[in-house]
């Protein structure tokens, strides 16, 4: 039997790097993401490289349709999932009021309706194949108040809300279930903008994909239920928790409009 890895959003960042060192570990992946991100080359690539079994599927996640074909397409092929890494998602620093509806409508169904339906339609597949693990991305954030982040931080509050009460609800099933809490990681130029142009929590927590993607791993096959990236993200979260909600709130408040005043001057 060949057991696999499913990775959404993995044509780049953290779900990239996790494809990469999952298959270093000597697992077959399968790698999904939107169409024209170079997926096919990226899976060759890793096939080649670690000498596994690799496979892609293209399609857009917050169509609940895709998802389930994308379920399909996996029981067609008689793909044995036995790990399930709900990565896709994005965030952004916005006034709420300017989020127009296709934005509010993206990120609600990539943060958290995807990784909702992917959950539930794979878990008989999981429980067939246990042992199993699934991985869902957070934020370092979640939980937190966060002015000109607030439907970023609703999201993953969900998400991880939702994953720990599936860790005790699929124990007996043998289904590992994690939550990673990644602080500021730069994926894209965008992010890293964000990050340079952030406050002080956002740059110190920073740290490469590559790095995310193998703590998060390991952890994750740990049977760690809540992941954070390393000691110094831990102290900076258990910090965040000890903050009363107007300190934390404040301090973003004033970084954004350090932020939009610096954009003005240039």
């Amino acid at each position: 039997m060949h057991k696999y890895t499913l990775i959404t959003g993995s044509s780049r960042g953290i779900g990239l790097e996790m494809a990469n060192y999952c298959a270093s570990k000597g697992m077959n992946i399968l790698m999904i993401a939107l169409p024209n991100e170079g997926l096919e080359e990226k899976a060759q690539n890793i096939s080649k490289k670690h000498n596994v079994k690799t496979s892609i599927f293209e399609c857009d996640l917050t169509d609940v349709t895709e998802i389930d074909r994308l379920k399909n397409w996996v029981l067609d092929k008689g793909f044995e999932v036995s790990f399930l890494i709900n990565n896709a998602g994005f965030g952004g620093t916005i006034p709420f009021e300017d989020m127009n509806a296709g934005l509010i409508d993206n990120m609600i169904g990539l943060n958290i309706k995807a990784g909702t339906h992917l959950i539930n339609r794979f878990i008989p597949i999981l429980k067939k194949n246990a042992p199993s693990n699934i991985l869902n991305v957070s934020s370092l954030i979640s939980n937190q108040v966060a002015p000109y982040k607030a439907l970023y931080t609703a999201t993953k509050t969900f998400v991880i809300n939702l994953s720990v009460s599936l860790a005790y609800e699929l124990k007996e099933d043998r289904i590992i279930v994690s939550t990673l809490l990644p602080g500021a990681t730069p994926t894209n130029k965008v992010v890293t903008d964000q990050i340079e142009k952030g406050n002080f929590a956002a740059r110190v927590s920073v740290m490469s994909p590559r790095e995310v993607a193998k703590i998060a791993i390991d952890k994750s096959l740990k049977g760690k239920t809540i992941i954070t990236t390393g000691t110094k993200n831990g102290v900076i979260r258990r910090l965040l928790t000890s903050l009363p909600d107007r300190v934390i709130a404040a301090i973003a408040v004033n970084q954004f409009k350090k932020k939009r005043r610096l954009e003005k001057e240039q």
